[in-house]
């Protein structure tokens, strides 16, 4: 039994509009509800649709702090606005200064 609790879950798919009144979700406490639970997924795809801006520590929380904590966990940016983007890539090199594994977070060229 123990074997199955250790085995990666099958990917989600979750959407962060909503997350906010504002369609801007900031925080790191926003980023880490948002992830709760699905730290054994094998992908999390996080779609932007509708989200106009995120705050440095909403991406840095998820793009690299989650993204160390879970290296096996791909993380996927969808449908991000161009000043979302920016906030994710801001986040993703901060990792890659520190040793992490840039590889493992997707967004679309």
């Amino acid at each position: 039994m123990e074997a199955m609790c250790n085995e990666a879950r099958p990917a989600i798919h979750l959407t962060v509009a909503g997350m906010s009144d504002d369609l801007s979700p900031i925080s790191r406490s926003e980023a880490r509800r948002l992830l709760e639970g699905h730290e054994r997924r094998s992908t999390i795809t996080l779609d932007f649709e509708g989200v106009e801006r995120i705050g440095q520590a909403f991406a840095d929380e998820i793009f690299r702090v989650f993204a160390n904590e879970h290296a096996a966990v791909e993380l996927i940016a969808v449908n991000a606005l161009p000043e979302v983007q920016q906030m994710i890539r801001r986040a993703q090199l901060l990792r890659d200064e520190q040793g992490g594994q840039l590889s493992r977070t997707k967004l679309p060229r």
